[in-house]
């Protein structure tokens, strides 16, 4: 068998590995505290209001609950809040005419609020048609025609 001379590798290796095991003795450096962001805030959904098929008349079943939002977006305790009046609709049609209807029923929704003392720069109706299902399990489904109340800063 054939001997090897040695390498000037394995001198290298050999120091290499005792100054791992010394660094492996050391205490650890100290790290600096994780970024840690501003907490964000969250967006709430304060109301559903539902409507018939290829409607935006806010139905009589929703004027007690509009009528309670319009008293909690009137609270002072809510005065630095804005809100998006977010109209949705099912996904039946095209998309063009869905987002329009999803803006009207928004814009009906802001109007009732409107006439009940909240005011329009606090608000701002925005229609996204069938791209936001709320059943997305049947984007037919009633549940899926809608406008949402969402606080927002």
């Amino acid at each position: 068998m054939r001997s090897h001379p040695a390498t000037p590798l394995l001198p290298a290796l050999v120091l290499f590995g005792a100054l791992l095991g010394a660094l492996a003795a050391c205490a650890p450096v100290p790290q600096p505290p994780a970024y840690q962001a501003a907490p964000a805030f969250e967006r709430r959904i304060i109301s559903a209001v539902n409507f018939d098929f290829d409607s935006y008349r806010i139905r009589p079943d929703s004027f007690a609950l509009l009528d309670n939002a319009a008293v909690a977006l009137n609270d002072p305790q809510l005065y630095g809040l804005f809100f998006e009046i977010n109209g949705h609709t099912d996904i039946s049609g095209r998309l063009g005419y869905n987002i329009s209807l999803s803006g009207l029923r928004a814009n009906a929704v802001v109007d009732y609020l409107a006439a009940r003392g909240v005011p329009r720069e606090r608000m701002r109706p925005q229609g996204f048609g069938p791209l936001q299902p709320f059943d997305t399990l049947n984007l037919r489904s009633p549940a899926n025609r809608r406008v949402e109340i969402v606080a927002v800063r």
